[in-house]
């Protein structure tokens, strides 16, 4: 399968001309789950907990915990702060999305006995791991390159033209061949640069996986518990970029646009298994293993590309598309180690914290007419193994419970110099009786990228470094039967 580079991050990223790479395997196998509002409110420290729905995704033995039967619901309502710089040129923007958080439903089979079986319990429902949705602009005047400085040092390296790209620009005359010299040249590069740059990066989509599990009380002393999950994957990406000749500075051009359509859509299944022990009242341990995700995954990519040319030269305006690009291909994820333990104080207060180990460098692509080579190479290099830790606590005053957490989740790229750690802090309150309760949570995480639009020469490239800032307010509305 052919690989065509277009834009690079001064470490991995790249678009292709259909898009397989490490920046899909990372996409798709760094989760940040939202769960409950109880969940999301102790920062995600319920591992060892339990009694919440939320586990069935991280420790299945948690379900364990539960007396009585139970059915929740959990809508989310998140929102994310972006910011980009390039070349000093700071844009902010910003997204908005309501999606659903969690939705399950426990049953409680109770023996009672008093020692030996306690009870079992079945768990079925969805937990959401990831949220896509966040929108980037980035807008500057550009003194030194264009996106057309990449699509020509590739025509010119290449035997043939890129459909998705280099073709485009030749279509629309922005990327006229020089038959005489034998290269392929724009514009800028004679009269130079000085244009408006502007770039729209929209992305949105999830992942969801659905639950079924089940998990053993023995003597109130060893919970075990397994889920089956299905995971389902929907990312989209609109990439919308322009450059004005807005100060004239150019002779004959005046603007175009080039449009990048990406998608993803696929299915995935994994199996979860844990343990809690509580040797003590007040303590408890937990340990869970999860197997890896196996995707099958289809890319879809499409893109166009239009020019407009100053009135006094009589060029027409010219547009131009990409065929309809189509990929099946498979992918499979690292494995995850977590370790728990939490401190129940009686019914007045419980504190928590959890450690996850991935080591994304295992992560592996593959299909049946391409083996991804290189690009799994790459995967080893250019990421590494984690450690991520989260933390919280809950107080409870009669009815009502007050929570707390946070969560670092460690960049997983192995240069430094891409800072992609992941921090989260939240709150949440709740209120619980005999048969109905309520929780609300608020979540703020904070996060960074390096962007590369394109690369103008070999190894050289426009760079914006991003940062967001996402929002969740979590609703959860519960009943026991």
């Amino acid at each position: 399968m052919k690989k065509l580079m277009i834009a690079c991050t001064l470490l991995t990223a790249f678009f292709t001309a259909i898009a397989q790479n490490e920046i899909q395997a990372l996409r798709y196998s760094r989760y940040n789950m939202f769960g409950t509002a109880r969940y999301s409110g102790m920062g995600g420290a319920m591992d060892a907990v339990g009694g919440d729905f939320s586990v069935a995704s991280t420790n299945p033995a948690g379900l364990a915990i539960f007396r009585n039967s139970e059915m929740s619901f959990t809508p989310s309502f998140y929102w994310v702060n972006s910011s980009s710089n390039l070349n000093g040129q700071v844009n902010d923007d910003y997204r908005f999305n309501f999606n659903v958080g969690s939705l399950g439903m426990v049953s409680v089979y109770n023996t009672r006995n008093d020692k030996g079986f306690i009870s079992g319990t079945l768990g079925l429902g969805y937990n959401s791991l990831v949220n896509f949705n966040n929108q980037t602009t980035i807008r500057t005047p550009n003194g030194t390159s264009s996106l057309l400085d990449d699509f020509t040092w590739h025509a010119n390296e290449s035997a043939t033209l890129s459909p998705f790209y280099e073709e485009l620009a030749f279509d629309t005359y922005l990327m006229p061949y020089d038959s005489v010299q034998g290269y392929y040249w724009h514009d800028m590069e004679y009269d130079g640069y000085g244009q408006e740059q502007v770039r729209i990066v929209e992305q949105s989509g999830y992942i969801g996986e659905y639950t079924l599990s089940g998990a053993f009380n023995f003597g109130n002393l060893l919970y075990i518990g397994g889920t089956f999950g299905i995971h389902a994957v929907r990312f989209y990406e609109d990439i919308y970029h322009e450059e004005n000749d807005l100060n004239e500075t150019v002779e004959y051009f005046d603007s175009f646009t080039f449009r990048e359509y990406n998608s993803t859509r696929g299915v995935g299944y994994t199996g979860k298994f844990g343990m809690i022990l509580r040797p003590i009242n007040l303590l408890r341990l937990g340990a869970a293993v999860h197997l890896p995700v196996y995707y099958n995954l289809t890319d879809e990519k499409f893109t166009d590309m239009s020019s407009t040319w100053d009135s006094s030269t009589g060029f027409n305006d010219e547009s131009a598309s990409s065929p309809n690009g189509i990929y099946d291909y498979k992918l499979s994820t690292p494995f995850r180690f977590l370790g728990s333990a939490a401190v129940v104080l009686g019914k007045l207060a419980v504190i928590s914290a959890g450690y996850e180990y991935v080591d994304y460098s295992t992560a592996r692509l593959n299909s049946y007419d391409y083996k991804f080579f290189a690009e799994n190479n790459l995967i080893s290099s250019v990421y590494r193994g984690t450690h991520n830790v989260k933390a919280g606590g809950e107080f409870r005053l009669g009815s009502l419970y007050f929570r707390g957490g946070g969560q670092y989740r460690m960049s997983p790229y192995t240069d430094s110099r891409n800072d992609a750690d992941i921090w989260l802090i939240s709150a949440g309150i709740g209120v619980r009786t005999q048969k109905i309760f309520f929780d609300a949570s608020y979540t703020h995480s904070l996060r960074s990228e390096v962007y590369g639009m394109y690369a103008y020469q070999p190894g050289s490239y426009e760079t914006s470094y991003n940062d967001f800032a996402g929002n969740n307010i979590l609703l959860t509305l519960g009943f026991k039967f």
